[in-house]
């Protein structure tokens, strides 16, 4: 996979990169003020997203990029939607369990096993210094997770399923990174949003969940959910695959928690105030995403856009 320097694929795509945490930040706190299961919530979100994307793709014909696709890039497609359908289902079933904070940092671990993926099916392998990154960043992700360790099996089942969460999301990411070199962005997330939709449509029926009739506060969370975290957030974390690697995404979602929790206790109210386990590892988490993103920059010769058959979206 030939690449061109790691410099300007990653300053051009900062400014995305930075939009898009912001816009994954509300996520968690949106999940909160939804009233509808897991499952529910997510396909809405997908549902929502996928409305507001099919038109686009029409009207610009870059559903032509499909015809190019092999068996493997179909199936690769269709792991990457379910990967995201169960990155969603464990994630938004955590916070049921345990603190905005916790789930939403817990999640956060995904960089390390980007990582481990990468080296392994990408041949992108991160330098030393940035695996000190996202070493460092990871375990202040564990650190702000540890008390809920402690507590007892209900914010345990919510790490664990938050954990989950993590290595789906990396799956997806992975995924991503591969096809983005041959799929412009549009034809590469109308698909892959429609895959989780259905996913979690078809687990939501199987379970017999209320897919309708919920309160307009309800609905304006699911609209938010598609609108922030998806159009904005994974949107544009999927237009940055094709400008830099999987790993460098993944640790510029570190911010997310960040963002999460102070929007959480903002909205949700004082239950949600982090404690200095929290503040210990959010610093940690600042300085691994530092070391690791500074690496990148250094590293001229490394890590930049894919070059593929797709748009350049």
């Amino acid at each position: 996979m030939k690449e061109t320097p790691g410099r300007g694929g990653i300053l051009r795509a900062a400014p995305v990169l930075v939009l898009a945490a912001l816009g994954s930040s509300s996520g968690a706190v949106l999940v909160r003020l939804a009233e509808s299961p897991a499952a529910v919530t997510a396909f809405w979100r997908l549902a929502f997203s996928v409305a507001c994307l099919v038109p686009v793709l029409l009207y610009r014909g870059d559903w032509r990029e499909w015809k190019s696709l092999g068996m493997r890039e179909t199936s690769l497609l269709a792991v990457s939607g379910l990967c995201l359908a169960l990155h969603f289902l464990a994630w938004f079933r955590s916070l049921d369990f345990t603190s905005v904070a916790s789930s939403t940092v817990l999640v956060s671990t995904h960089p390390l096993f980007v990582g481990l993926l990468s080296a392994r099916l990408l041949g992108e392998r991160p330098t030393r210094r940035e695996w000190g990154g996202l070493s460092l960043a990871v375990a202040g992700a564990l650190a702000i997770g540890w008390g809920d360790f402690r507590a007892g099996p209900d914010p345990l089942r919510g790490d664990l399923l938050a954990i989950l969460a993590a290595a789906f999301a990396a799956v997806y990411f992975v995924a991503g990174r591969r096809l983005r070199g041959r799929l412009g962005l549009l034809a590469y997330v109308v698909p892959v949003y429609s895959i989780a939709a259905l996913t979690c449509l078809l687990y939501g029926r199987s379970a017999n969940l209320q897919f309708a009739g919920w309160s307009a506060g309800t609905w304006w969370a699911l609209v938010g959910l598609a609108v922030g975290p998806t159009l904005l957030g994974h949107t544009g974390f999927n237009w940055a695959l094709r400008h830099v690697r999987a790993y460098v995404v993944s640790v510029i979602l570190l911010f997310e928690p960040l963002g999460a929790t102070l929007l959480a206790i903002l909205v949700l109210g004082r239950a949600e105030l982090p404690g200095l386990n929290t503040l210990v590892g959010g610093t940690a988490i600042l300085a691994g995403v530092w070391i690791s993103i500074r690496s990148r920059l250094l590293a001229p010769d490394s890590g930049g856009t894919i070059q593929g058959q797709g748009g350049g979206n």
